[in-house]
C-alpha cells in the first residue's frame, strides 16, 4: 500500500499542477506546457484492461504528461510504463512524457534502466522516464523565496531523516510556507508536512518550540507545535470513535468484513465517523451505517 510520503506528494501535485512545472525547472532544468489539467489517471490499453498511473495532466495544446511518485523499486513497472506511455500516445495521438519522482538515488538510476525490453531476435522497446530526484541536495534548491510553495517539496526530500540537516531544512521550509498568501493554503501544507515527517524529527521540533532558552523562537515553529496538537488531539478522537463504533457494530452483531474495517480505519472526517456512531444503534444492517 502507496505510504503517506507517496500520497502526500500525489495530493499536492494533483490539488496544485502547476507547481509540477516549477519543480521541473528547477530540477531538471526542463519546460512543461502551461496550464495542465488533472484527468481520470486510468489509461485502457485494451478492454476492460487498464493501466493506472499517479497522475495524468494534459495541456491545452495536447500534450500530456504522466507523473508517478516512486518510493521504492517495482519492476512490474517495467511492463506497466511501456503500456502507459502508448495508451496515451494513441488516446490523443499526440506524444508527452513520464516523470518519475523519488527521493532515491537507486530507485532513480533503476527508473532509467526497467522500461526496456530486448526480444529473443532482437526487438528492442524502451521506454525511459524523465527522472526527477528530489534527494537532499536538491532541498536547498526547493527553498526559495520566490516559490515558498516549494518548500513543501524540500521536506518532502527528508522525509524519511530526523537529523540536525534535516531539521534545518524544515525550519527553512516552514518560514517560507509562512510566506503564502493563502491561509487555508499554509495551514494544508503545514500538516502535509507533519504528516510525512519522521517521528523523531516531530519530536524534535515540539520540543524546540516549547523551549524558552531557545530564542530568538520562530512564530513558525509555534505554529508548527500547535497544528501538531491539533492533529494529535483530532486523532485521539478519531481513534475514540471509531473504537466505539466497532463496539456498537459488534454489541448489535452488525457483521464488520475486511471492507468495511478498512473504509472505518481509513476515515480521517471526524463528524463522518460519529455520524456512523449514531446510526450503528439503530441501522438493521452494517451497509445501512454507511449511508448515514
Amino acid at each position: 500500500m502507496p505510504g503517506v510520503p507517496h500520497e502526500t506528494m500525489v495530493l499536492m501535485l494533483r490539488e496544485h499542477p502547476e507547481w509540477l512545472a516549477t519543480l521541473v525547472a528547477a530540477v531538471v532544468h526542463r519546460a512543461l506546457p502551461d496550464e495542465l489539467t488533472v484527468i481520470d489517471s486510468a489509461l485502457r490499453v485494451v478492454d476492460p484492461a487498464e493501466v493506472r498511473v499517479d497522475l495524468v495532466l494534459v495541456a491545452e495544446n495536447g500534450e500530456w504528461v504522466l507523473v508517478e511518485v516512486q518510493l521504492d523499486i517495482d519492476d512490474v513497472k517495467a511492463r506497466k510504463w511501456p503500456l502507459a506511455l502508448a495508451a496515451l500516445w494513441n488516446e490523443r495521438d499526440t506524444p508527452g512524457d513520464l516523470f518519475v519522482i523519488t527521493p532515491s538515488r537507486a530507485v532513480a538510476e533503476w527508473a532509467l534502466s526497467v522500461g526496456r525490453m530486448t526480444g529473443p531476435r532482437g526487438s528492442r522497446l524502451t521506454a525511459e522516464p524523465v527522472v526527477v530526484q528530489l534527494t537532499g541536495d536538491v532541498a536547498e534548491l526547493l527553498l526559495d523565496p520566490a516559490h515558498p510553495e516549494m518548500a513543501s517539496f524540500a521536506v518532502w526530500t527528508v522525509h524519511d531523516r530526523y537529523g540536525p540537516e534535516a531539521r534545518a531544512i524544515v525550519e527553512g521550509a516552514a518560514e517560507l510556507i509562512e510566506l503564502i498568501p493563502d491561509e487555508a493554503l499554509r495551514r494544508t501544507l503545514m500538516r502535509l508536512m507533519i504528516a510525512m515527517l519522521h517521528e523523531r524529527l516531530i519530536q524534535t521540533l515540539r520540543k524546540a518550540s516549547m523551549d524558552l532558552n531557545n530564542l530568538p523562537l520562530s512564530d513558525a515553529l509555534r505554529r508548527w507545535n500547535a497544528e501538531y496538537e491539533a492533529m494529535h488531539g483530532l486523532r485521539i478522537r478519531l481513534e475514540e470513535s471509531s473504537k466505539m463504533l466497532l463496539k456498537v457494530l459488534a454489541a448489535r452483531r452488525l457483521p464488520v468484513d475486511d471492507a468495511a474495517q478498512a473504509r472505518i480505519q481509513q476515515c480521517t472526517d471526524l463528524a463522518t465517523v460519529e455520524r456512523w456512531v449514531e446510526s450503528a444503534v439503530t441501522a438493521a444492517t452494517t451497509d445501512d451505517v454507511f449511508r448515514a
